[in-house]
């Protein structure tokens, strides 16, 4: 007898539908911090909750034996971050960072964890990243050194799972209001 087709579709796309899950709690709670940012008030509120769930992450995460934060300056510690996620949590791979002139650094992620998500929320909001475990972990510690990331936007190719982002380091701890 052969297999039902809810049992076929579970053993043939097990990855992809643990994946749906995920993109679907960072399309979630990058919708709500999304709509909440619309107004300069409620803006101020999602960049508290953005900046509290980098803290829970980088919790867990450092208590689960990932260390992450070293560096001296927002740029080394931006990058020791970033290294971690990639190298030790298989979060994506980056391909190429370069600096732009207004835009901070361009980067080309590839099998980002979480790109359709991103790539939803990229059509609705101005920071599709408001989820990003990578850039809330970010935030989180540099907020210590009066500094934050700003994001300038993104480009979504899912048929070849790449996304350019552009994003920068400033100073301040303002990144959805002035």
């Amino acid at each position: 007898m052969g297999k039902t087709t809810k049992t076929a579709m579970a053993e043939a796309e097990p990855f992809n539908r643990r994946e749906l899950v995920y993109d679907a709690v960072l399309y979630g709670l990058g919708a709500t911090l999304g709509e909440l940012a619309k107004t300069p008030s409620k803006a101020v509120v999602a960049e508290e909750i953005h900046r509290s769930f980098g803290k829970y992450i980088y919790e867990y995460l450092t208590k689960n034996g990932v260390e992450l934060g070293r560096g001296e300056t927002p740029q080394e510690i931006t990058e020791h971050i970033v290294k971690t996620f990639i190298e030790k949590l298989d979060f994506a791979e980056l391909e190429l960072v370069e600096p732009t002139k207004d835009r901070g650094n361009r980067a080309v992620w590839r099998n980002l964890l979480g790109l359709r998500a991103y790539e939803e929320l990229s059509k609705r909001y101005p920071d599709p990243f408001l989820s990003c475990p990578l850039n809330a972990v970010i935030r989180h510690i540099l907020e210590k050194k009066g500094h934050t990331l700003i994001v300038y936007g993104c480009k979504v190719d899912s048929a070849n799972q790449i996304l350019e982002s552009w994003e920068g380091i400033k100073e301040g701890t303002k990144f959805l209001t002035k």
